[in-house]
């Protein structure tokens, strides 16, 4: 094989929307994983990353050189970042090939294409080098797993879906040499997670079965992280990191005479084991990302997400007893959590310790029964596409049927004013007030963003909902098919010559 010269490109988010905290830390990793294995598995290869998240711009790299550009993007920065997307196109080789993987290319592949040669859905460090080995071969594109990609004939191809046993595959450092000071560093442990939430796209990219690294890998990852950016604190992007007891306690072995922090995503069930939490803990790991999405069971049994509601309380106050510091993200959106509903459940966040809940707004990709046969939360033509909030989770993406976008959005900004008013009542520990404080003035910094989401919803919901605030779903309707029912069209014929992509099960 020649000597290739590959460009990643991490796109970053909007400026218009400064709340960014709430969805990534200081990069997001996908994209580092790919690099590190490609370089891996092809050490002749040039590789250079583009981190947009740092301020970098392609449009400052030599586009014109690289026999691939691969991108990698959640949907909002994909749709703030369509100007560099055309510059990418633009300069280019001729010869040269675009490749966009990621979440927003795994369930809205028809969008990146529009900019792209080639989708790459679900994970993508295997497909990435099989389609470079099959271009540069000569070889058939039918051999390239999780990939799509627009056929001779203008039809949208998907092939084969495949998942993948444990790759232990590490960052190389070497891609993190131009990070500025990082806040936090992200790696991955592990991936899969064997629940089935409804909301969690990630799961449908990473699938149900929990796949470890070796612990040898991931301590030398974290080292070498250490020692090339001097980052001690790391957030695991691990869907579910307790999946596994005797996982955990191993890591936590491995790591209890270092001094790093971390942060992991976890379910609420691991305060059940408290001696394993003091011994994470006593490693490092002294917060947590928890799925705790909301005090109703009636709201968690709507999500498939299998938790005792009237545990969830006693469990949250024993992680405040052990000054653990819990993150969550609540989620508001559904037909019976009215105004009354999300100010209660404001308070209650404050009441059992969240010191960092995110308010969010259920939200969903279109299409995604009809390409993949995967459940919905939400009806394709209430969610509102194609702009920068679009799957912006801290902004609101749907059409509610009893409530106005608007509504929605201002009682989520409002829902923030009543945690912390509470919180501050109740939260009498320094340390834990303080981040409290610090959490506020963060929130405050999205304020102007969100003020200004709800004005854009207030002209575009105009025409759908009656004096009384209930939506007129045949009028919407209507106008989304004028809009968008063309694309649903195409997808549906191609969906017919791809064969039953339902089986697919992202």
């Amino acid at each position: 094989m020649r000597r290739l010269s590959i460009l990643c490109v991490q796109l970053g988010f909007g400026t218009q929307y400064p709340d960014v905290s709430t969805l990534a830390t200081t990069y997001n990793d996908g994209i580092y994983y790919v690099a590190s294995f490609l370089k891996r598995e092809l050490p002749e290869a040039d590789i250079e990353i583009c981190q947009m998240m740092w301020s970098e711009s392609p449009a400052d790299f030599p586009l014109e050189r690289y026999d691939y550009v691969m991108i990698s993007a959640l949907a909002t920065q994909f749709w703030s970042n369509l100007a560099t997307l055309k510059v990418v196109r633009e300069r280019k080789r001729s010869d040269g090939k675009i490749i966009i993987g990621g979440p927003h290319a795994t369930f809205a592949p028809y969008e990146v294409l529009r900019y792209a040669d080639y989708a790459i859905i679900g994970e993508g460090e295997i497909p990435a080098l099989q389609l470079i080995t099959v271009l540069e071969s000569g070889g058939d594109l039918q051999d390239v797993e999780n990939l799509c990609y627009i056929a001779d004939d203008g039809s949208m191809v998907i092939n084969k879906f495949a998942r993948y046993k444990n790759l232990d595959n590490s960052i190389d450092p070497a891609f993190l040499q131009r990070a500025p000071r990082l806040h936090w560093a992200t790696v991955s442990m592990s991936r899969g997670c064997p629940y089935d939430c409804s909301f969690c796209y990630a799961i449908r990219i990473l699938g149900r079965r929990f796949r470890s690294k070796g612990i040898a890998t991931i301590v030398n990852e974290l080292d070498g992280i250490y020692r090339q950016t001097g980052c001690s604190r790391f957030y695991v992007t691990d869907l579910n990191f307790t999946t596994r007891a005797e996982f955990c306690s191993s890591v936590a072995d491995a790591l209890v005479d270092r001094s790093y922090r971390f942060i992991a995503m976890s379910r609420i069930e691991v305060a059940d084991n408290i001696d394993l939490l003091l011994h994470l803990k006593e490693a490092g790991f002294g917060e947590y990302c928890l799925g705790v999405e909301s005090e109703n069971d009636a709201v968690l049994r709507a999500f498939n997400k299998r938790v005792n509601a009237s545990l969830q309380t006693e469990r949250l106050l024993r992680f405040a007893e052990n000054d653990i510091n819990i993150h969550s993200a609540i989620i508001f959106g559904l037909e019976s959590q009215d105004i009354g509903a999300m100010e209660q459940t404001a308070a209650w966040c404050a009441e059992a310790r969240i010191v960092h809940p995110t308010f969010v707004c259920l939200a969903e990709y279109p299409f995604q029964k009809l390409l993949y046969g995967s459940h919905q939360d939400i009806e394709d033509h209430r969610i509102i596409m194609e702009v920068p909030t679009y799957q912006h989770y801290s902004f609101v993406g749907i059409f509610p049927r009893h409530m106005r976008p608007s509504e929605l959005q201002g009682a989520i900004l409002r829902s923030y004013d009543i945690f912390f008013a509470r919180a501050f009542e109740i939260e009498t520990r320094p340390q834990r007030r303080m981040r409290l404080k610090s959490y506020a003035r963060s929130v405050e910094q999205g304020r102007a963003g969100m003020e200004r989401h709800i004005e854009f919803l207030k002209q575009i919901e105009k025409p759908y909902y009656t004096g009384a605030g209930t939506l007129k779903e045949e009028a919407l309707k209507a106008d989304f098919d004028a809009e968008h029912g063309a694309l649903r069209q195409r997808l549906e014929t191609q969906v017919r010559r791809n064969g039953d992509l339902k089986t697919l099960k992202l």
